[in-house]
């Protein structure tokens, strides 16, 4: 089922009984919100500070990096599409690093799918994502936040022209069921992941975790909400599904 909603600003007639005259009320529809849990907004972290971190992790754990691209590069990717989107760009690798089991990948995503966000990826899927290019993964990705972010965001308004991928066109992305309805990355929890119950935390504890590594202070318990679970760091199997 399909939640279809108005393209454009909102427009309410308002009757006047005397002089029968008819007035038109329009109001534009209120702006995503922005803030530290939110997943519209600007980066605060640099792409040297992610990959400083993530060699930090593969030198502690032996972590093996296998995405098509070099870490650096696929950092300044997800700032550089963020910025396009307005969608925070560095959270957004972190939501990777989750999906990805730390670009290790195995399981449904490999990495020459340039796939970082599990889009499609679940048991009998008939849409799951690949992607020639790790740029067009990562776009794929963030305008797919956008999305559940933005209540007005339309295929025609995105700042680069729609990834598609299986089942997914300029008509599902304007009808897409979930429009708006995560405005944050916890919302995303039953959504984005199922079941996910503590899918959008585990994100943001990585993204506080960096943060304290690169001097930055640690995300609040208010913008993290519930108490993440660290066993389920890695990839979610039942994951994207839209």
């Amino acid at each position: 089922m399909t939640l279809r909603r108005r393209v454009g600003r909102l427009c309410v007639p308002l009757v006047v009984v005397l002089g029968a005259v008819v007035l038109t009320s329009c109001v534009a529809p209120a702006p995503p919100q922005v803030g530290a849990g939110t997943i519209m907004g600007p980066s605060e972290l640099t792409a040297d500070q992610i990959v400083a971190y993530v060699h930090s992790v593969q030198a502690a754990y032996g972590r093996v990096w296998r995405a098509s691209v070099d870490e650096h590069t696929l950092a300044q990717l997800f700032i550089d599409e963020g910025a396009a989107e307005n969608v925070r760009g560095d959270i957004a690798f972190c939501q990777s690093i989750h999906e990805t089991g730390w670009f290790e990948f195995g399981g449904y995503s490999q990495p020459q799918d340039n796939n970082f966000g599990g889009i499609g990826a679940f048991a009998g899927s008939d849409r799951y994502m690949t992607q020639p290019t790790a740029q067009l993964g990562v776009r794929a990705q963030i305008q797919h936040l956008r999305n559940y972010a933005d209540a007005t965001s339309r295929a025609a308004n995105l700042a680069n022209p729609l990834v598609l991928r299986p089942r997914y066109d300029a008509a599902a992305y304007d009808s897409f069921v979930y429009k708006g309805a995560a405005p944050t990355w916890i919302d995303l929890n039953g959504k984005w992941a199922v079941p996910g119950s503590t899918y959008g935390q585990n994100i943001l504890r990585i993204c506080s975790d960096i943060r304290a590594s690169a001097g930055l202070p640690r995300l609040t318990s208010a913008d993290i909400g519930a108490t993440s679970d660290p066993a389920t760091d890695g990839p979610v199997q039942a994951t994207n599904r839209s």
